[in-house]
């Protein structure tokens, strides 16, 4: 693990020396020592690497947060659904079981049960 830093730290000075130098890729590599090709990847990694960062930190400076506050919700009565010849009741939990049965027979029938 610390050679793979020391690697990085190695090829992201080089890369900072070549951006402020002025130099063409191949001047550059030729005069630090080391291979084009090799120096090209480590340049395209470095920068893209930037870019992602630069890219986190717009995206973090965008998220905000905002207070929230939990309050409990209202308890909803219970309800009892019941369909009877095309007409759906909603009747709450405990209503007398009678009234229900006239008023379904009734809506079922079209006359007094």
């Amino acid at each position: 693990m610390k050679e793979r830093e020391a690697r990085r730290r190695f090829w992201s000075a080089l890369i900072a020396r070549y951006e402020g130098s002025g130099k063409s890729r191949k001047e550059f590599a030729a005069e630090a020592g080391v291979g084009l090709a090799i120096f090209q990847y480590w340049l395209y990694r470095v920068r893209r690497e930037r870019e992602a960062a630069a890219e986190r930190k717009a995206i973090a400076a965008e998220v905000r947060l905002v207070p929230v506050t939990v309050t409990a919700r209202p308890t909803v009565p219970a309800r009892l659904e019941i369909r009877v010849a095309g007409v759906q009741l909603r009747v709450p939990v405990g209503t007398d079981a009678g009234y229900i049965a006239q008023l379904a027979c009734a809506l079922r029938d079209g006359r007094r049960c």
